[in-house]
């Protein structure tokens, strides 16, 4: 695999974009003639900046001001970034580019000089994806906002060269503002429930694992580690995890089992005193609709055998129990609680397992079936921001993402290899500018 997929942004002969919010087309070469800044004719910086706590800095690595590849990465890459970036510093190597640090990666004292070396020319960011599309399209990150005293906040202002996310709506989003041109898949992360290594809670268990995972995560005696459903982006994949498998339980299960989901489904159909939802909202002002019966998240409405209005299994109905502890930094969180026995499941990616696993740590997971469980895809697309002084070693670090060797670094790290079938996307506009989406196999 290589990145002729992805070369309509990077070409010199690249076919010119129209927008629907302007008639105006560029090309590359125009890009060439105008290096410094004069991109405004293919997309326009919009909306509001986006916003992180300012303890988030963990997730941010390199420097934007002296960096030659800006990364806008899905967060959860985290687990296995640090190892990628090596390789791939390995591999600049290999290739004969001269005056590589091949010591630059890793938590380490810092010198000025060193910060200049090749090796260490990136700046990186680990964080939800959704967040990263607003910076893209803003042109703007503000770290630590929420505080009174940040009169003049934190920014950080960069033109990033490549981004990746699990949501193609996501990339649509940006596709249809100017940003991105094409898509393609690279890598696949499920989830899975997180408990101690004895999995003591008994999650998922016999006779249908499925019917049980669903029941325990309501009961009020199974202290659930939930995400963030503020900032933290999975939470809209763990949402359409339980609606799944709420609708498995009343598909598959005895007129028992279904009897007891609507009653736990009843018994946190509002609020619980204590619970996250109820905290939440009172010290923070969320606005949030924690009532289960008008969330339409939380309830059936037009399936073929199940009646409108029955309460369905979702976030909220977890954030509604007050034994369950809502995180900010689910993948710190989670594994911390269970090891110290304040919690007894919490969903994470697979990948986050796999590291917290090979760091010794004793816990397990409960897998849910692919049907309630569907594996997410990885896509990654250049940016219509890259600056061109970044397009070659853009373009070696999407092959090597591409690579066998990359790919292995992700699948041992917990992350699984493409199935071959997975689509890529490729975005233009028709005479009406409206955006067009042509979905093909890499």
């Amino acid at each position: 695999m290589n990145t002729r997929y992805l070369t309509k942004t990077l070409s010199a002969t690249v076919v010119a974009i129209a927008l629907a919010c302007s008639a105006s087309v560029v090309s590359a070469k125009d890009d060439e003639k105008h290096k410094h800044k004069h991109k405004d004719d293919i997309y326009t910086l919009q909306g509001n900046c986006a916003e992180l706590p300012a303890d988030r800095t963990t997730e941010f690595h390199g420097n934007p001001m002296t960096s030659n590849l800006n990364l806008a990465m899905a967060g959860n890459q985290w687990v296995v970034f640090d190892h990628f970036m090596q390789a791939f510093n390995e591999h600049r190597d290999a290739r004969g580019e001269e005056g590589i640090d091949l010591t630059a990666i890793g938590n380490q004292p810092r010198t000025f000089a060193g910060l200049q070396n090749k090796g260490a020319d990136y700046f990186i960011e680990l964080i939800p994806p959704g967040q990263e599309r607003d910076q893209i399209k803003s042109g703007c990150m503000l770290l630590g906002n929420e505080d009174d005293r940040n009169f003049l906040p934190t920014s950080i202002q960069v033109d990033f060269d490549v981004f990746t996310s699990t949501n193609y709506n996501l990339m649509r989003d940006l596709a249809a503002s100017g940003f991105v041109t094409e898509a393609v898949p690279y890598i696949r992360n499920q989830l899975t429930l997180m408990t101690d290594a004895a999995n003591s809670p008994g999650i998922g268990t016999t006779p249908d694992e499925t019917i049980d995972a669903t029941l325990d995560l309501l009961d009020p005696n199974i202290r659930v580690s939930e995400v963030d459903h503020i900032n933290e982006g999975v939470h809209r994949g763990i949402n359409a995890m339980y609606q799944r498998m709420d609708e498995y339980t009343r598909l598959n299960g005895t007129s028992a089992q279904v009897a007891a989901l609507d009653a736990a489904l009843a018994a946190v159909s509002v609020p619980q005193p204590g619970s996250p939802a109820e905290t939440r909202t009172a010290e923070e002002g969320i606005t949030t609709n924690f009532n289960l019966a008008t969330n339409a998240n939380c309830y059936y409405s037009g399936h073929a055998s199940i009646a409108d209005g029955t309460l369905r299994l979702c976030e909220f109905a977890i954030l509604n129990k007050t034994s369950t502890h809502e995180t900010r930094v689910h993948h710190v969180e989670t594994p911390s609680r269970i090891l110290a026995g304040e919690s007894d499941v919490g969903p994470v990616w697979v990948s986050e397992l796999q590291l917290a696993v090979n760091n010794g740590d004793a816990v397990s997971g409960y897998q849910p079936i692919d049907v309630v469980n569907v594996p997410v895809v990885y896509s990654v697309a250049f940016l219509a921001t890259m600056s061109n002084k970044h397009k070659r070693l853009a373009r070696w670090w999407v092959d090597f993402l591409l690579s066998p060797e990359g790919e292995q670094i992700y699948v041992d790290g917990g992350f699984t290899a493409l199935t071959g079938t997975e689509q890529g996307e490729r975005y233009s506009f028709d005479n009406n500018g409206d955006l067009v989406i042509e979905e093909f196999t890499p």
